[in-house]
């Protein structure tokens, strides 16, 4: 018991740090090495590959950038303008088509389906908007196979322009499928950003 107790009562033993690692510094000094040599080429590697995709990141933005310009300026933008100034005319008998279209049925939907559709093509031929819409769709292929080579930021992309493309697309449709009857616009459009709404036609940019 009095021995239990005076072991108890003393203090352990301390090791300075000093004395502990001279004792073991042969031993450790090669397995420290070894792991440093082993951790500095990695951590060169994963800051190498940080480095690299943030340089990615920006020229993606930077290309990016580019298509939003000249959704906004230039010969794209101008077209784009035209194009929708032209249904904001029109906007007054697409609508009243549009309501007819909403509350018939049957054989009636289907003549007033195609009466939208003549008004469509009809319109696009009295303003001649063909060479417009041709350069909006051009546009739309260009950015959708920027995105798809991973060149330009899906996200920027969708963001800014998907609302706007979708509904050219839209108002537009009787024309693609008249004019390009083996093209489908919409796989380049879900490149570029996803379907958020049913389809509807409205004047592009509305």
């Amino acid at each position: 018991m009095l021995q239990t107790d005076t072991w108890r009562s003393a203090p352990p033993r301390r090791i300075s740090p000093a004395r502990w690692w001279s004792r073991h510094r042969a031993v450790l000094l090669p397995q420290i090495a070894l792991v440093l040599g082993i951790l500095a080429p990695l951590c060169g590697a994963l800051w190498a590959v940080g480095m690299y995709s943030h340089h990615k990141a920006e020229l993606r933005l930077e290309e990016t950038a580019r298509f939003l310009d000249q959704f906004r300026a230039g010969p794209v933008a101008d077209a784009f303008a035209r194009v929708r100034g032209v249904w904001l005319i029109e906007d007054a008998r697409q609508q009243a088509l549009l309501a007819g279209l909403a509350t018939t049925d049957g054989g009636d939907a289907a003549r007033v389906r195609r009466d939208h559709q003549l008004l469509v093509l009809e319109t696009i031929e009295e303003y001649g908007l063909q060479p417009d819409i041709e350069v909006v769709r051009q546009f739309t292929e260009r950015l959708a196979t920027c995105v798809r080579a991973g060149i330009c930021d899906r996200d920027v992309a969708a963001a800014q322009l998907g609302p706007a493309l979708w509904a050219f697309r839209d108002q537009h449709l009787p024309y693609f499928r008249f004019e390009h009857v083996g093209l489908d616009l919409d796989p380049y459009l879900a490149t570029i950003a996803p379907r958020l709404k049913a389809p509807r036609a409205l004047s592009p940019g509305r």
